[in-house]
């Protein structure tokens, strides 16, 4: 998919009573903040010094949207795609036991998250993810998507090529979904370089890379032979590449502005908002 996909062309539909916004494009995407916390009226009207910002949609209203949005700042809303917070009640209250991830007859329970792998593959629960974008992205108006924790499809199911093969038909159909629901509509997806070769890459206008730290890349093999299949995905489908660093913040950003990437450095985590 191209980068812009529908660059030059504006049109509007309507949806759930919803209209969409105008499309952009990355290449006038420079700067870019994560925030996951709950804003108030300074953070809302700080925003403005970036051309795009990424929130968990949860804790805004429409008005406050409009009110980022009015300043230039594009919106993309959080959509944890491969894992469900224990902390989100509304959304688990939806699930099914299918609709969970099970292994040797266990769920997989990711303590630092406090959070559990879901399955991809169940059609209830992609039905449950696009409800969730449709009440959390489109009816508040926010201008794109951005579907974290599809890493875990690479990170939990490499090893186990039928698992592998299931969960990334179940992320296809998902990815067809929300194009023929929200056709216009721009998708991030957080890590998977594997998950986006195989699967994804057809389907997102943007890839998100965390850790994106000078050493750690340039000193690790792995790291290195990524980012040249990084720029090969980049150069193939027109994505735009979003990188986050947490550590030697001059020297990992000249790195990815090197590769054409657009960079971001947080040092704390993304539930802080600095001034």
């Amino acid at each position: 998919m191209r980068r812009c996909l529908v660059s030059g062309l504006l049109f509007v539909f309507f949806l759930g009573g919803c209209t969409t916004k105008e499309p952009f494009d990355f290449d006038e995407i420079h700067s870019y903040k994560i925030f996951y916390n709950m804003p108030t009226e300074a953070i809302i009207e700080d925003m403005a010094r970036y051309d795009l910002v990424i929130i968990e949609p949860i804790w805004y209203t429409p008005e406050q949207i409009e009110t980022i949005r009015s300043n230039g700042t594009k919106v993309l809303g959080y959509i944890n795609v491969m894992e469900a917070d224990t902390w989100n009640r509304a959304l688990i209250g939806q699930m099914d036991k299918d609709d969970f991830f099970y292994r040797d007859g266990e769920r997989i329970y990711f303590p630092k998250w406090d959070s559990y792998l879901t399955d991809i593959s169940s059609s209830d629960f992609r039905k449950i993810l696009i409800r969730e974008i449709q009440k959390q992205v489109i009816n508040k108006h926010l201008d794109g998507i951005f579907l974290d924790t599809v890493g875990d499809i690479d990170d939990v199911h490499l090893d186990y090529p039928d698992d592998l093969e299931e969960q990334l038909a179940g992320l296809e159909a998902f990815l067809q979904a929300i194009e023929k629901a929200y056709p216009g509509v721009p998708v991030v997806q957080n890590w998977g370089i594997e998950t986006l070769e195989r699967t994804s890459a057809p389907y997102v206008e943007g890839f998100m890379w965390e850790g994106f730290n000078y050493t750690e890349i340039t000193s690790d093999s792995w790291s290195m032979e990524m980012l040249d299949r990084m720029n090969a995905i980049q150069d193939e489908y027109g994505i735009a590449v979003l990188t986050v660093s947490d550590q030697e913040e001059a020297t990992s950003r000249d790195m990815a502005e090197a590769n054409g990437f657009i960079h971001y450095h947080e040092p704390t985590y993304y539930n802080t908002w600095d001034f």
